[in-house]
């Protein structure tokens, strides 16, 4: 039994080795050859230069050439013993009336009520149908918009936030003083609440 092991073994071996040689015949590598393995996980950066931007094209100069103005036209004084000047033909006009507005500016002028608003009748003078009016009292300020608004006089006062409410929201064009707008005091205005006739 200890031959038939000893034989298996040598037989193995001669067989390993003889494999061996084969591969080493096939892949064609020498006992002397170095085998330089590269790492699998190594990652090669390349730089890459930006992109340069194109030129900026510069536009031509242009020329321009002033308007010319057309010659004036005039007359000379031709009369014996006088210089001889030269005389426009046209007068300079006189200022016109209106120059306030030929210049822009704004033209002197009273107060001006410019955005009337009716006041809204109060839903418990309706069910009562009453009839009434309110005297408002406010100032105009420079820019049309009105302040400091009073109730001066009404019939009830059911409807005096009503009036109130309303003469917030009238607009004026205020009076103009040397082309300056000015402020209103005092001004008053009346709003009258009446009930509707049915069709």
């Amino acid at each position: 039994m200890f031959a038939n092991f000893a034989t298996a073994i040598t037989s193995s071996t001669a067989v390993t080795l003889a494999l061996l040689y084969v591969m080493n015949l096939l892949i064609g590598i020498q006992p002397g050859a170095v085998v330089e393995v590269q790492d699998p996980w190594e990652i090669k950066w390349v730089r890459v230069p930006p992109p340069e931007d194109p030129p900026v094209p510069i536009p031509p100069k242009r020329i321009v050439k002033p308007a010319e103005l057309p010659p004036t036209p005039t007359t000379t004084n031709k009369n014996p013993g006088q210089s001889d000047i030269a005389v426009p033909r046209t007068l300079p006009r006189a200022p016109s009336e209106n120059y306030k507005n030929i210049l822009g500016l704004v033209p002197d002028g009273p107060l001006v009520t410019m955005v009337r608003v009716r006041p809204v009748y109060p839903a418990a003078a309706a069910q009562r149908e009453l009839s009434g009016f309110t005297v408002v009292q406010f100032d105009v300020l420079a820019d049309g918009t009105v302040a400091n608004i009073a109730i001066v006089e009404s019939s009830n006062r059911i409807f005096e936030s009503s009036s109130i409410r309303a003469a917030q929201k009238m607009r004026f064009k205020p009076k103009v003083i040397d082309g300056i707008p000015q402020v209103s005091t005092a001004v008053q205005y009346r709003f009258t609440f009446e009930m509707e006739a049915a069709n």
